[in-house]
């Protein structure tokens, strides 16, 4: 299961209790999964898939969701999630009245069927088939520094950068910059650094750039999309 097909089994077990359920596109949701409306009730859904990674959901994720719900006059916010919280996390989501929801054991009323083969890929198929099998490859820059992926799964990609320092890119800004470079064709490093306070820019490129269509672009640094 990847993370766009948990979100669709959220969304499901919401329409089990009889509410009505929308799935945000991935540009421009603040965060928020999904909605959830019956009568004068709007719920803003943040689903987190980390059941199968080390990574736990933290107070800043909860702090975020509780502002965009408040964005999109919802009634009230849910995180829904198979994996953990972060001890600090459960205390701000108890204040600020933030819903938890465990998914692990829900099943859907009927499989969902396979996708249809389509011409216009996906973020998930690109991190499926481009991003997850850089894990333990070494990409070089022009310049000759490198990053050797140490790890890529569903949680982001942790990397070693040439001169030693290891750190980790979380998966919510590749997905926000694969949707963007689909959509409108071109990313810059700047929107990028202004979208994701890890100032890791430069290794998203070029992660990125090992997509065979994203190529990389000079003025200004980015990357733009050609298939």
């Amino acid at each position: 299961m990847n993370p766009r097909q948990f979100e669709e089994l959220v969304c499901e077990h919401f329409q089990q209790q009889g509410y009505k359920t929308e799935l945000t596109s991935y540009s421009n949701d603040y965060g928020i999964d999904g909605f959830a409306t019956k009568g004068k009730e709007k719920i803003a859904i943040q689903s987190k898939m980390y059941g199968h990674t080390t990574r736990k959901i933290n107070r800043q994720m909860v702090m975020e969701l509780h502002g965009a719900k408040d964005f999109f006059d919802c009634t009230k916010a849910v995180i829904a999630t198979d994996g953990a919280f972060l001890t600090d996390a459960l205390t701000v989501a108890e204040k600020l009245k933030i819903e938890i929801l465990y998914i692990n054991n829900f099943q859907p009323t009927k499989p969902k069927p396979s996708p249809k083969n389509n011409t216009d890929e996906t973020f998930e198929q690109i991190w499926e088939n481009y991003i997850v099998p850089l894990q333990g490859k070494t990409l070089t820059r022009n310049n000759g520094e490198t990053n050797q992926i140490l790890k890529a799964d569903w949680s982001g990609v942790e990397r070693l950068t040439s001169n030693g320092n290891k750190g980790k890119i979380k998966i919510e800004i590749f997905k926000q910059a694969i949707n963007k470079l689909l959509t409108d064709g071109f990313i810059t490093r700047d929107y990028i650094n202004q979208n994701y306070v890890g100032r890791a820019s430069s290794g998203i490129i070029l992660v990125l750039s090992q997509v065979p269509y994203f190529k990389l672009t000079d003025k200004p640094t980015g990357l733009k999309y050609e298939k």
